[in-house]
């Protein structure tokens, strides 16, 4: 746990022991503190109300459920929360009354042990992908990557790979040697901002294989990731699609208008973004941001539950400072399932989104 900054002659570490024992979540339904629940890249997040050190009351506050750090998203505060900070933050008393009351509360819940994360099962090293060739390979693509209208131009673009007989071999923490077979499949890495290798996954191209998709045990979370977001740097419009071939399709569509081709194409992995530390997806796009990112169009499938998703989520980024539109997509259909044409004119139609827009949307889609 991150270290409580507080001197108290050896008291330090017994209040770090007290803080380890404190159930955020429950601390805040104990004060009465209005949160939200809501999903982020290392698990449960608490959407909080107001943030105690700005004042903000717009739900600019994210605190992970188990660890307690968290981030404030207002731009002219940004704070940086643990347990500690947040908790004598709300209070606003004296340190002595904040140590006293953190006390009182883990007496109040038993001096419970901390939620503990799963242990990660594999020693983790240097990622390296599995034996495979770039495509296109010897001036040829791949059948089954034409076959989805990914052209050779395009799998370059992402640096896909194939995988004819490779494996991914790691380590078990008891020293076990382990191995995946990513044989007969379409290797897609995934990249970090900084353009390094983060993860990747495998796509089968036989459809008899019992997993669709194979990840590396062990490697970070795509809840972490924005699928292409290093070749956003710079950009100032973003479309945000969900799996790996959303954004392959909707590159595709963007690339066919000449209008259009310095408008990037990132992937959160579903219809969801990650929020509440600063690994999270939208702590990425906050980073964008500082490189000249201004709006985000949602291109979500055209399910309603997506809408809806979709909606929420750029409700959000609004809140954070984005311009942030919704395409509406044929319904229950995929950018990856609809043309080029389908795509473009979806962008286009998509509006800024506001609080009576977003109503609209719903509505039309019931």
């Amino acid at each position: 746990m991150t270290s409580v900054h507080i001197s108290r002659r050896g008291g330090s570490d017994e209040l770090q022991e007290v803080l380890a024992t404190i159930d955020i979540e429950a601390w805040m339904d104990r004060e009465g503190i209005k949160y939200r629940n809501t999903r982020g890249s290392r698990g449960a997040q608490l959407n909080v109300k107001e943030c105690p050190c700005c004042g903000n009351t717009n739900y600019k506050v994210y605190i992970n459920a188990s660890s307690g750090l968290g981030n404030c998203f207002v731009g002219d505060c940004e704070v940086k929360f643990n347990k500690w900070k947040f908790i004598s933050a709300t209070l606003g008393g004296s340190t002595r009354e904040a140590i006293e009351h953190v006390k009182a509360v883990a007496r109040e819940q038993g001096w419970r042990p901390p939620r503990k994360a799963a242990a990660v099962s594999v020693v983790r090293g240097d990622l390296t992908l599995p034996e495979s060739v770039p495509l296109p390979h010897g001036g040829r693509n791949l059948k089954y990557l034409d076959n989805r209208n990914i052209g050779a131009e395009i799998a370059a673009y992402f640096e896909l790979r194939m995988s004819v007989r490779g494996k991914f071999d790691y380590l078990t923490e008891d020293g076990d040697p382990m191995s995946q077979d990513y044989a007969n499949r379409v290797i897609i890495p995934i990249f970090d901002l900084e353009g390094k290798l983060v993860s990747f996954q495998g796509r089968d191209i036989t459809g008899t294989a019992d997993k669709k998709y194979l990840f590396p045990p062990g490697f970070a979370s795509t809840g972490e990731h924005l699928y292409n977001g290093h070749n956003a740097i710079g950009a100032e419009h973003v479309v945000i699609g969900e799996g790996v071939f959303d954004v392959a399709a909707i590159k595709v569509a963007l690339d066919q208008d000449v209008n259009l081709r310095e408008v990037v194409p990132v992937g959160g992995f579903g219809k969801n973004l990650s929020v509440g530390d600063e690994k999270s997806q939208l702590a990425k796009l906050m980073r964008l941001r500082m490189f000249g990112l201004k709006i985000i169009t949602i291109m979500w499938d055209g399910e309603a539950r997506a809408l809806q998703d979709a909606v929420r989520t750029a409700l959000m980024l609004k809140s954070v400072g984005f311009i942030a539109r919704v395409a509406v997509l044929p319904k229950d259909k995929d950018p990856n399932e609809v043309t080029a044409v389908e795509v473009r004119n979806a962008f286009y139609r998509a509006e800024a989104v506001t609080p009576a827009l977003a109503t609209k949307l719903l509505l039309a889609r019931r």
